[in-house]
């Protein structure tokens, strides 16, 4: 493998993780801004999904955990970054079905 094809995965991977970086941030105010009640609703739903879908995810990680050799770790960054893109993709979701 030359250098080319390493740089290319480098600043496909520094780009998933800028990408990572702005949801969480955008998650963060999203939750943190304030509006009406359709826009509280839509939140609301949005955060409602997020919570069951990490909740899944932590499930399925403990079972990972239990029925392997049992040295796998959760990582909070990944963590975070499973909860960044669920809620965006929720309230993207949910922005579209209710019209927000």
């Amino acid at each position: 493998m030359d250098n080319n094809g390493l740089s290319f995965f480098a600043i496909l991977f520094l780009a998933f993780l800028a990408l990572s970086a702005a949801l969480i941030v955008w998650m963060f105010i999203s939750l943190m801004r304030l509006g009406d009640e359709r826009r509280q609703l839509i939140v609301g739903k949005a955060c409602t999904f997020s919570f069951m879908g990490m909740a899944g995810y932590l499930l399925l990680r403990t079972l990972v955990f239990l029925l392997g050799e049992g040295r796998e770790l959760l990582h909070p960054l990944i963590t975070l970054m499973v909860a960044a893109y669920l809620f965006a993709g929720s309230l993207a979701w949910y922005r579209h079905k209710l019209g927000g």
